[in-house]
């Protein structure tokens, strides 16, 4: 322990550093604090330096209590903690709290890695169901999915770091490609680790045919066999009670040995329905993150950068107008712009306006606007639905707590996933439409502070969604 008042953040942070190394496994204390950097004092707190909130908020929720018994330890008194962003450890900051090296390494280690033979033939193994495209480079990052792309950027950088990593989100938004970007990255730095992607249905039918056949312990040493495993759409293990088995299984082992695991679905783990409840809550040890669909901008800066790829380029106004009117899956927005693409390459170039473009794409607009039709009706259901009440109550008087929410949340969707105005949303509550703004005011400031809130809000939009 550390004494005196003229303790400076420096010395508190070695001391603190210490303390942690002394409580965490050396792969966590490296990935997750050695990073941190001591910016400065302010009375009673101490301001600590990260990359980005993702970063700061995950310290806060998984060590926030180991983080600050190591500041109390160094600095003999309670001390509060603040984040500030943007900061990366400089070589001295880094190496101020680890031994000092004796050795240099040899300007000839710097040479450019060749593979092997082996490492040529495990690359082309472990890639063979892998899309070229789909790279961590070619991922546009917006608001709506920076925090996943943080959280598979370090997987892919420091395998083990999140563990698992799960992903979710609607259809079509990008979650395939981030966890295949992932394995690219991965292979691309160590060509040598042994990485598996693959779909739970794929995943299904090798067990099935194992079980067949007779090759049970074969199946069961290529799962577990890997260094790094990535399932996509891992909801599809719900209601198969024989395939949970052997998953929880193959997830112990890796896991138990520091593989990286990765997981995409369409919900989070507790939303499964027909999951057993330890997969649950093997699924909601590590990272869990979630992929919102992308905004205008985000959906224009896909377009620009998938028509990069195409000799043929459109008109920004053309781009803005897909972007406008394709908003729920990335997926039917790139397909809208293949369909572009093709006819002016079919059509010896022939230039594509707004108007061309919307006569070209009217069945896709059209299957766009039946897919975003959401009624207030619906919402109602799904609303009275997830709370576990009846449609009756969040149409009546009644003001009980287990009431009045989802009512609150019911009118608030209504506002949000509609084109309904107030009075209108009011008529179909049974209320005026200054209720309606109330409940949307309240609505707005709970999943501000309510994590849990906004969670089960963004349940109940993405089945609104599906």
């Amino acid at each position: 322990m550390l004494e005196g008042n003229q303790i400076t953040v420096r010395e508190i942070w070695q001391g603190a550093t210490r303390y942690l190394k002394n409580k965490i496994p050396a792969p966590t204390y490296n990935h997750w604090f050695r990073p941190i950097v001591p910016v400065a004092m302010e009375k009673d707190t101490i301001v600590l330096g990260v990359s980005d909130d993702f970063f700061a908020d995950w310290l806060k929720d998984n060590y926030g209590d180991l983080l600050q018994d190591a500041i109390q330890d160094a600095a003999g008194t309670t001390r509060d903690i603040r984040f500030e962003y943007g900061y990366q450890p400089k070589e001295e900051e880094a190496a101020a709290t680890e031994p000092a090296q004796t050795t240099k390494t040899p300007a000839a280690k710097t040479a450019v890695h060749r593979m092997s033979p082996g490492e040529e033939k495990n690359v082309k193994q472990c890639t063979a169901n892998l899309l070229p495209r789909y790279t961590l480079d070619k991922f546009v990052v917006g608001e709506e999915n920076r925090y996943a792309y943080a959280a598979a950027t370090t997987a892919a950088k420091s395998p083990g770091a999140y563990n698992p990593l799960y992903i979710y989100g609607v259809t079509g938004i990008g979650k395939t490609h981030l966890i295949q970007g992932v394995a690219h990255e991965i292979l691309k730095r160590n060509p040598a680790t042994r990485v598996q992607y693959i779909t739970c249905e794929e995943f299904l039918n090798r067990y099935v045919d194992a079980l067949s056949e007779r090759k049970h312990s074969q199946f069961r040493n290529w799962a577990r066999r890997v260094d790094v495993l990535l399932v996509d759409d891992v909801h599809q293990l719900a209601n198969k009670t024989q395939l949970q088995e052997e998953f929880f299984n193959t997830f112990n082992a890796l896991y138990n040995d520091n593989k990286q695991i990765i997981l995409t679905s369409d919900k989070q783990p507790c939303e499964i329905v027909g999951l057993e409840q330890r997969l649950v809550s093997r699924f909601e040890c590590g990272v869990t993150v979630e992929i919102t669909p992308p905004s205008f901008e985000t959906r224009l800066a896909i377009l620009k950068q998938k028509q990069n790829e195409h000799l043929i380029k459109l008109d920004d106004d053309v781009l803005q107008f897909i972007a406008q009117r394709i908003t729920a899956s990335i997926r039917r927005l790139e397909g809208a712009l293949m369909r572009l693409v093709a006819f002016s390459s079919a059509m010896a170039n022939c230039p594509i306006t707004v108007s061309r473009a919307e006569d070209l794409l009217r069945n896709l607009l059209e299957e766009e606007t039946a897919s975003r039709k959401v009624t207030i009706e619906n919402i109602q259901k799904v609303v009275a639905d997830y709370f576990e009440i009846r449609v009756t109550d969040i149409l009546s008087d009644k003001r009980p707590r287990n009431i009045a929410e989802p009512r609150m949340v019911a009118m608030y969707l209504s506002r949000k996933m509609t084109d309904r105005s107030y009075p209108e949303i009011g008529d179909a509550f049974g209320k005026n439409h200054a209720t309606i703004m109330h409940a949307e005011k309240k609505v707005i400031a709970r999943s501000k502070a309510d994590e849990s809130f906004r969670m089960a809000l963004s349940a109940i939009q993405r089945q609104l969604q599906n």
